[in-house]
């Protein structure tokens, strides 16, 4: 991550942790590494089984449920758990942060600040919205040639990382928005956040392949945070009847 914010963050989890186990975790496999992870039933009322059986490790298709899962995993279980729910073969893209992660350590890391227990603040996400449906067996189409107006250079460097991935079939996908109420206990991208809580919008998309992520689109509204935090103006709303 970068930007000071993600840098301190990410130094400061990783001295809250054991890091040879963390990476020892890594190299293994298997649902029992999510017994610590799989928290939607305390949140929703369900039973274990019935949580289990609609969250990332249940059948049928995805829904609310898997993505409550998801989000849910991603604060009170951490970064160890939520590694999981994405393919050997991924691509997780954050695009407001310039993210574009391949390797399970590395999402780990970027994950690592945003857990429950991360000394930098409490990072809660809510999903408000899920759509989504079956695929069939498919992957991207992208587009081959250049457009007017850019050199094949400029061309590559705006576009690959939305082709990362591209290869990788999927046979589900879905779209959720959600909200992310963060109480900083230090700066955040360089804004002056310690002590106080913002709010953001976020959306992510997903393409999945047997119920693993293998591709990631997120994007979150990062002017916000700005607006709250007081470094930025409130937009002028120019489209309105007045």
């Amino acid at each position: 991550m970068h930007l000071g914010y993600l840098e301190e963050g990410r130094e400061l989890a990783t001295q809250e942790n054991d890091t040879k186990a963390r990476r020892s975790f890594l190299k293994k496999a298997g649902a029992a590494l999510l017994v610590g992870g799989v928290a939607p039933s305390a949140a929703f009322g369900m039973s274990s089984a019935k949580a289990a059986e609609k969250g990332f490790k249940g059948t049928g298709r995805m829904g609310m449920s898997s993505g409550e899962d998801w989000i849910d995993t991603f604060f009170t279980g951490g970064a160890e758990a939520i590694v999981d729910y994405y393919a050997d073969d991924f691509v997780f893209e954050d695009i407001t942060l310039f993210q574009a992660i391949q390797d399970k350590e590395e999402l780990y890391q970027a994950f690592l600040p945003f857990g429950k227990d991360s000394p930098v603040g409490i990072h809660q996400f809510d999903v408000i919205r899920y759509d989504g449906g079956m695929a069939g067996d498919r992957a991207a189409q992208i587009r081959l040639d250049t457009p007017e107006g850019y050199t094949p250079d400029e061309w590559a460097m705006w576009s690959k990382d939305t082709l990362m991935g591209s290869d990788h079939s999927y046979d589900e996908w879905c779209v959720m928005n959600w909200v992310w109420k963060a109480q900083h206990n230090v700066d955040f991208l360089g804004l002056p956040a310690k002590g106080k809580t913002t709010h953001t919008r976020g959306i992510t998309f997903h393409c999945y392949k047997d119920r693993k992520v293998v591709r990631e689109y997120t994007y979150w509204n990062f002017r916000d945070c700005a607006i709250q935090l007081g470094v930025m103006p409130q937009p002028n709303k120019f489209w309105l009847k007045k």
